[in-house]
């Protein structure tokens, strides 16, 4: 059961208006008449202009009431101030589905951001599906149905299993034509322009719940509604179908400026990033490297358990490239047992190299059937989860024969195969229509190849991770309104501290000592030494301002140390009403690190861990993950950062109690997630990992609330 918008009538429309239908077919209101004309559509075309009687043939309708029928789909083609009335109209007349080429909204500032909002809403009102504004269209490139404008809508495209998506018109266009030339097959492209209500997340949906879409691809400037994505792209990991998106605008210039290390330290393209690795979307920077992983993923064969790669060459040196780009991109050498590495030895000449990557040598494939035989002795071998073929030049009958071979061996296996081969086409045409029939992707080059088989061996282990842990809940997140980014108000630490244990966060024992003598009592409690600090929310950053005292070892040093911070204090926040000092237990040993949370407007609670104390900042040594999590996607979180190598005990040190950081790690995660509406940025700035079997204490926190 669909779960996402029906946009079925909109890619295949039965009838379609234009609205601003120009008599020149060169128009942006002539266009996509033009275009429907001369790809034999089917259905009932209608321009609607009040200056004209006819246009191209058809007979034109001076407004949208005048028609014999109620259109599925309406394009609107007019001066953006007249969109609105067009919308109302086409309301009024039934109309479900309108794509708005229109210019002139958000993308033109603060008074085309108001119309735009404007229109969402009356379009909403009037139960129009609105496409844009600012879109080149769209096209049904199975039924050949193209309702845009623009060069691209006059071809007709290659048709295949691949949705595509663009926010950018024009250069959306340039994709959809390039993935054409590198032998992608769509069956819809959109450009969605705007947004205004209809977004790419929403396309994405259709596209999980069209049985004939295999893979969901994108270019995407921006997600209006990022929190979705955890909710779409965890749909399609239930479907099975492969996100690849292509992500650009990822510089933080004009970021606002943050209080804690870790708003400092995040920002939208890391949410970006983090979103992609935990749900397990194809990143790519590049048109080729769109193309490379869709054609990869467009087989639907997963690797067989792993992402173990054997790489077979005809060329030494073309087997080194693929295996050097391989381990670049995540995967691992299979390791081959000692039976296969028996069997290839008998099998291929003594020059050869039986180990993986394997040298084949061009000698190999003057007897095809050793080949074949070498072949399948590599695809038997149970280390295999696929396989890259690198074939170099080979031409002639002899690649004929090797590409009946490899069919045959894929046909009867159920793993990956890839091939790297620059055969010309004119000389090997009946060698590449094999190949293309069976569905064996083929590859330029065996940097290209590695791309494609890291793309598998990425998405599978997705895959296997969402069908062994699932993705967390995130419905809540997903229906609760956006943020507010404005008024915020920091807590104490110590305030913040009782929030965080009450999600079970391991805060130190503390106190609030309003003069001396209870200085004294709170450190002769906790046991001396002690740490006393300034507790102000005026001072974030009390170590700036020598604010924080340590090892304080008697009672005369707790004494003085009261004295000394709450004159800092007076100094530092005269305005402020003074409310004690925090005495604190003493925590020596361990491991220093930084946990903390942001709530972005855009992708809702945002989890951060990384290396920490002073030098957070210095470093950046951090990974961020969405909230809610897993337990899995707390070590994945730990795992991204080199600060895991030491506490998994580097250099002799004792390992850290990973664990106890694991589970502080869910316990901020909850409280991110249902404190959604309240909190604006979390700081646990360090929390300690003592050595395994000894926990974690959060040693300081700095919290800001929405008032």
């Amino acid at each position: 059961m669909s779960s996402g918008l029906d946009l079925k009538p909109l890619f295949a429309p039965r009838s379609v208006a234009v609205i601003g239908a120009a008599g020149n077919p060169a128009a942006i209101g002539g266009q996509p008449i033009k275009h429907l004309v001369d790809h034999g559509f089917s259905g009932n075309i209608y321009p609607i202009n009040p200056k004209y009687e006819e246009i191209a043939g058809l007979r034109c309708y001076p407004d949208i009431q005048s028609l014999p029928e109620v259109p599925d789909v309406v394009i609107i083609a007019v001066a953006a101030r007249m969109v609105s009335a067009m919308i109302d109209a086409i309301g009024d007349a039934g109309v479900r589905y309108a794509i708005v080429f229109s210019s002139g909204f958000a993308e033109t500032g603060d008074d085309g951001q108001a119309a735009q909002k404007a229109l969402a809403e009356q379009a909403r009102r009037a139960g129009v599906t609105l496409i844009g504004p600012n879109c080149q269209g769209l096209i049904n490139v199975a039924d050949d149905i193209p309702l845009g404008f623009g060069a691209p809508y006059a071809y007709t495209y290659r048709q295949g299993a691949v949705g595509l998506t663009s926010q950018s018109g024009a250069f959306g266009n340039s994709l959809l034509m390039a993935l054409d030339d590198e032998g992608v097959g769509l069956r819809y492209y959109i450009s969605t322009g705007n947004e205004a209500a209809t977004t790419s997340l929403d396309c994405y949906q259709y596209f999980i719940d069209e049985p004939e879409i295999r893979v969901i691809a994108g270019y995407v400037e921006g997600f209006q509604d990022a929190r979705r994505l955890r909710q779409v792209a965890g749909n399609a990991l239930d479907a099975g179908k492969p996100m690849v998106l292509w992500k650009v605008g990822n510089t933080e210039e004009g970021a606002k400026a943050a209080s804690s290390h870790t708003a400092n330290l995040a920002g939208a393209s890391t949410y970006y990033e983090a979103a992609f690795k935990q749900y397990g979307i194809v990143g790519v920077d590049d048109i080729g490297d769109m193309a490379d992983c869709v054609r990869a993923l467009r087989t639907e064969r997963q690797p067989r358990g792993g992402k173990g790669v054997a790489v077979l060459s005809l060329s030494g040196g073309a087997g080194i490239v693929m295996a050097d780009q391989c381990i670049e991109q995540g995967l691992s050498l299979s390791p081959f047992t000692d039976s296969t590495h028996t069997r290839l030895t008998d099998l291929l000449p003594d020059f050869a190299s039986a180990a993986n990557p394997v040298d084949m040598t061009a000698g190999a494939i003057n007897d095809p059937e050793t080949f074949a035989k070498a072949l399948r002795v590599v695809l038997d071998d149970p280390t295999v989860d696929m396989l890259g073929l690198c074939l170099a030049a080979l031409t002639g009958p002899t690649s004929l024969a090797v590409a009946k071979e490899v069919t045959k061996a894929y046909q009867d296996c159920d793993i990956p195969i890839l091939i790297a081969w620059n055969g010309r086409r004119e000389d090997n045409q009946e060698v590449y229509r094999i190949y293309e029939q069976a569905g064996i992707p083929i590859y330029a080059s065996p940097v290209r190849c590695a791309r494609g088989l890291g793309a598998l061996g990425y998405h599978g282990a997705a895959l296997e991770r969402h069908r062994r842990t699932g993705a967390a809940n995130a419905d809540a997140l997903v229906e609760a309104a956006p943020v507010d980014a404005g008024q915020t108000v920091a807590l104490t630490e110590y305030q913040g501290k009782q929030l965080l244990e009450r999600y079970g966060l391991p805060v130190t024992r503390e106190a609030l000592a309003v003069d001396a003598d209870s200085a004294v009592a709170h450190a002769r409690e906790f046991g001396l030494p002690v740490v006393m600090k300034i507790s102000c929310a005026e001072i974030p950053h009390k170590s700036d301002i020598g604010g924080v005292r340590v090892g304080l070892a008697d009672d005369a040093a707790v004494r003085s140390a009261f004295e000394d911070l709450r004159a800092l204090t007076e100094k530092h926040a005269p305005n402020s009403p003074f409310e004690g000092v925090l005495v604190q237990e003493m925590i020596s040993g361990g491991t220093e690190v930084i946990l903390g949370a942001v709530n972005d407007p855009g992708f809702g609670p945002v989890i951060m861990f990384g290396a920490g104390g002073i030098y957070a900042e210095v470093f950046g040594d951090v990974a961020f993950r969405l909230a809610p999590m897993s337990r899995e996607d707390a070590n994945d979180l730990i795992d991204d950062t080199k600060v895991s190598h030491i506490l998994a005990g580097a250099r002799g040190l004792p390992p850290g109690d990973r664990e106890a950081l694991v589970d502080a790690i869910l316990q901020l995660s909850e409280l991110a997630v249902e404190e959604v509406a309240r909190f604006s940025e979390i700081d646990i700035n360090p929390l300690v990992v003592l050595p395994e079997g000894q926990g974690a204490r959060v040693l300081d926190a700095f919290i800001k609330t929405r008032q």
